[in-house]
């Protein structure tokens, strides 16, 4: 495997990637919302919550009889995911010990709001991987209907609601719930068309496993068929949404909206099974990058 390779899939398989995608949507919602840099240690704990999320998933799954190349990779590379889950929790420690006060304090007083959030969130996380309710022994991924609507919900509540409801108290200009619904609605359709993606990847897996996707019922062609026009249709609905209610006026906006739809469509027009799962991660996750840094510069563009 060539450096440039090997670097790739370190990125991927070490889930610096995937972090780095939940980092640049949540960068996204703060520019869209203006909030003020005093609290970008949001971003960071975003960062490293995905980090730990995600390697603790692989690592759980890793432990079982499936294998592809990002498992081999880690059990290839086990000791190095176990520093990476180490690491990634100390960090999150320690980032919310630095910020108790500004986290969990408000006006002299134990903010139990934001300590409800800490409690719930990390727990409807988790049970995306792993079954939590001791009545039901399925995760919320091994529920073909909840699969994508929860994965969806899980990025898009993190990643645009959350940051307002824990900030809410410091900022001196919030956001209006019309502009959170929004951009929760525009976010939740994005995050959904790229799963129903690696929905329509993981076909023969969930197949196998008895998990009733939407793929598996109606099969990857239809899938795909049905999927490149329904999906960049609603992100160009809500989109639409997005630049009336937060005045996206501008040519630079318009373009900015537009080339993630266009690049959309053409993940599904041109989709092909999973053959370098790197490659399939970064050409299609990727496109959250591509994404937020395009509406970021385009607003910071000036009028």
């Amino acid at each position: 495997m060539r450096p440039l390779q090997q670097f790739l899939a370190f990125l991927v398989y070490s889930n610096l990637f995937i972090a780095g995608c939940a980092f640049a949507l949540t960068w996204e919602t703060f520019y869209l919302f203006r909030l003020p840099a005093s609290i970008n240690w949001y971003l960071l704990l975003m960062f490293l919550c995905t980090v730990f999320v995600y390697s603790l998933h692989y690592f759980v799954k890793s432990k079982k009889e499936k294998t592809d190349s990002r498992l081999t990779w880690c059990r290839n590379n086990v000791s190095l995911l176990r520093i990476i889950i180490f690491l990634s929790f100390i960090f999150i420690t320690g980032s919310v010990i630095w910020h108790y006060q500004f986290i969990f304090t408000r006006t002299g007083h134990f903010n139990y709001r934001n300590l409800a959030w800490f409690i719930i969130i990390p727990l409807l996380a988790l049970g995306y991987s792993y079954p939590l309710n001791p009545w039901n022994k399925k995760s919320l991924r091994q529920i073909g209907w909840l699969k994508m609507a929860s994965l969806s919900f899980i990025w898009s509540f993190t990643t645009v609601v959350l940051p307002v409801l824990m900030l809410t108290d410091t900022i001196h200009d919030p956001p209006g719930n019309m502009q959170v619904a929004v951009l929760f609605l525009h976010r939740f359709f994005f995050i959904a068309a790229l799963s129903f993606l690696f929905n329509i990847n993981d076909y023969e897996e969930d197949k196998n496993d008895g998990i009733k996707t939407i793929v598996v019922l109606l099969g990857p062609g239809k899938s795909l068929q049905y999927g490149k026009w329904i999906m960049p249709l609603a992100n160009a609905g809500t989109a639409l949404l997005l630049m009336y209610y937060f005045k996206l006026f501008h040519p630079a906006h318009y373009a900015a909206l537009l080339i993630p739809i266009i690049l959309l469509f053409l993940l599904y027009q041109r989709f092909s099974a999973r053959k370098d799962e790197v490659s399939f991660v970064i050409r299609n996750d990727g496109l959250m990058i591509v994404k937020a840094l395009l509406l970021i510069f385009a607003v910071l563009m000036p009028k």
